[in-house]
């Protein structure tokens, strides 16, 4: 499973920060409702880098996808190149800052907007936060076109049940559903919009870490852990764990031997250790023990129920999955205007791309049996996250010449 899965995880942090300076301010009446007398209702969303998206269509436009982010309170377009299309009525402007105290930037807040999902979900009187072009791309990650992010917003009105193996969202008026066998029951603790669960980390040397963890679909890294608990990682490398406004978000990646979760054990998962300078707040360090994200919950059908305050996970059959670090050591993003050009953007140092020569900026014209009109970020992740030993050929552009790279996959972080 390739780094690249990890690279929004800047955005929770940034959104830590945003959450700051945008606090909820939507109207009473404002809220998502069912149109019908359906209990529940089944959408479609597509599951990515870990990470759920959702079509929604805005005051009447869409459709636009937006992933499902329960690390964010405010719903958040990034794209603000369609907001003229969407009759958005601007309330007023809000600073942004950076990770670090740095990359301040302005943006806008859209009030009295009309958001709605299929099968007669609608969210009347939302506020939408417009960030500025440029700052956060979704799309170049995911290789189509992703606007957004939306959370608390929806989350705080109905159980949704989220099924990673199928692709498909539940969404049930009330708490109404089933709890199905081998189904294991999480307290779910609400602060200021985010949900924590109770989780024990344990190392190989038997030391552990009991603490609530944000849970957050919005991240694609199995676990973060604030830097001081970096002890519970034997074996540590530097690297690449997320970009935003100030710039390359990097860190420590380890495993941990165990994580718990009620009564379900998790063997071996990768944990990121974000370097402390990224976690200041003009000069404040940020409060905050660390993040449970999607590469655990998407191996479980998950049902998150806000009003009850618990979480619900069935095993599916991404349970035994290994937890791969990145075996190709090299981060990959879409580009042009249709998003079918692939950079690479960042390149580990002893990293098996990096032994072959590849660098930043390169072009991928081919990868494997793949010619550059056939490719599409899926099928790059695919090949990059394949298997240890997966033999990996490419050929790059760079400075209007054609290279040809040839390497292995290896797993550096044993």
């Amino acid at each position: 499973m390739v780094t690249m899965k990890i690279f929004l995880r800047q955005l929770l942090l940034f959104f830590i920060l945003l959450t700051i300076q945008t606090p909820a301010m939507a109207s009473p009446e404002s809220g998502f409702r069912f149109e019908s007398s359906r209990n529940r209702v089944s959408l479609p969303i597509i599951v990515r880098n870990n990470l759920a998206v959702v079509p929604l269509y805005i005051n009447g436009n869409g459709p636009f996808y937006f992933i499902l982010d329960t690390g964010v309170n405010t719903t958040i377009l990034t794209e603000p190149l369609i907001a003229h299309m969407l009759d958005l009525n601007i309330e007023r402007e809000i600073m942004v800052y950076g990770l670090g105290g740095e990359g301040v930037v302005p943006a806008a807040l859209a009030t009295n907007v009309k958001i709605e999902m299929r099968r007669g979900i609608t969210g009347y009187n939302k506020n939408l936060l417009v960030v500025p072009e440029d700052i956060l791309s979704f799309s170049e990650v995911f290789g189509f076109p992703v606007y957004g992010i939306i959370g608390y917003d929806f989350f705080r009105h109905f159980p949704v049940e989220i099924n990673y193996s199928s692709e498909t969202m539940r969404v049930y008026k009330e708490s109404t559903y089933r709890t199905r066998r081998r189904t294991t029951t999480v307290p779910i603790r609400l602060i200021d919009g985010k949900p924590y669960i109770r989780s024990t980390i344990v190392s190989e040397q038997g030391d552990t870490l009991t603490t609530h963890l944000l849970l957050d679909l919005g991240a694609s890294h199995p676990v973060y852990l604030n830097q001081r608990y970096q002890h519970l990682s034997g074996q540590t490398i530097k690297g690449f764990l997320g970009k935003g406004i100030s710039g390359n978000l990097m860190g420590q990646k380890g495993r941990a031997e165990k994580l718990l979760i009620g009564d379900v054990e998790i063997n071996q998962p990768l944990v990121a250790y974000p370097d402390a300078e990224f976690l200041t707040f003009y000069d404040e360090e940020i409060s905050w023990e660390g993040i449970i994200g999607g590469a655990i919950l998407k191996r479980f059908t998950v049902t998150i129920d806000y009003q009850e305050g618990k979480l619900l996970m069935r095993r599916n059959r991404f349970l035994q999955q290994p937890f791969n670090s990145n075996l190709s050591g090299m981060e990959v993003i879409a580009t042009g205007r249709r998003m079918n050009n692939y950079k690479i953007h960042y390149v580990r140092p002893g990293s098996a791309s990096y032994e072959a020569g590849i660098m930043p900026g390169d072009e991928i014209i081919a990868l494997n049996s793949h010619r550059n009109q056939e490719l599409t970020m899926e099928i790059i992740l695919d090949e990059l996250s394949a298997r240890i030993g997966h033999s990996i050929h490419l050929m790059v552009r760079r400075d209007g010449q054609i290279l040809r790279k040839n390497f292995r996959l290896r797993e550096d972080l044993l």
